[in-house]
């Protein structure tokens, strides 16, 4: 497939229409509505104290998110560009208001994601914007082919984990910073090696967007612990996203942050 050798090359592939704009527009009424979602987001400070919510999630649940993490396109999709077996890891809903959401530090997934035992970085995230992602409200930043520098250091920025500027800096000076911007369907899978980052949103819009993450199913965790390991998921018809509850599946174990 042409987009898993983008993918390969690049570290990331955009995926223009992956969901009908009419249907990432009802994802995100249904997801602004959802007080179980809203019960579990909590906040991440970035180093200008500018806040952006996440909600996080490991049980994809048979409700409309779950089922598009869960649907045949996502799964294939995703798999074709590790190279094998998409497994579910986590999703997430990302949540960056008008006029206050704050930056996301430049930093690897895999830079966090070798502590939850992962052995190597045959992992992928799967973004979908509900929102339109432009560069005046925050979208995703990349530095095309650094997923091929191994993993960074990784320290505490702000509540989040960045990557050692010093390293981000030189890999600046060799390769582009690209703008991610997306209309409300449109998604983009990234390595978890991939430098990313965005800016804040000092714009009159919102940024939401549902984030898919997965690991190649023969890197699953060496963790004893159910999060990080497989879970037995039946993928779903993609035109059968919208057949779920319209609201948070009870079963979801959530990411609990004090």
């Amino acid at each position: 497939m042409e987009f898993a050798e983008t993918f390969v090359d690049q570290g990331y592939v955009i995926l223009r229409g992956f969901v009908p704009s009419e249907t990432a527009k009802a994802l995100k009424d249904i997801a602004a509505d959802d007080k179980v979602m809203a019960a579990n987001a909590y906040a991440r400070t970035d180093a200008a104290g500018r806040q952006s919510k996440v909600t996080l999630w490991y049980e994809p649940g048979d409700d409309v998110f779950g089922r598009l993490s869960c649907s045949d396109k996502m799964i294939g999709a995703v798999g074709a560009c590790l190279g094998g077996e998409a497994a579910f890891f986590h999703a997430k809903l990302m949540q960056k208001e008008a006029r206050s959401g704050g930056a996301w530090e430049w930093h690897q997934d895999y830079g966090y994601w070798y502590d939850d035992g992962f052995l190597s970085a045959d992992m992928a995230s799967c973004y979908v914007a509900l929102d339109p992602a432009t560069r005046e409200n925050g979208c995703l930043m990349v530095m095309p082919e650094t997923h091929r520098y191994g993993r960074l250091r990784h320290v505490a920025v702000g509540e989040q984990t960045g990557a050692d500027m010093a390293r981000v800096e030189a890999l600046q000076s060799r390769h582009e910073t690209v703008y991610v911007e997306l209309d409300p369907g449109d998604a983009v899978i990234f390595h978890s090696n991939l430098l990313h980052s965005s800016n804040p949103n000092l714009s009159q819009t919102s940024r939401w967007g549902l984030i898919s993450s997965f690991f190649r199913g023969d890197n699953e965790s060496v963790l004893d612990d159910p999060r990080f390991r497989k879970k037995a998921i039946e993928p779903v018809p993609h035109d059968e996203i919208m057949a779920g509850a319209k609201g948070s599946d009870p079963g979801k174990v959530f990411l609990s942050v004090s």
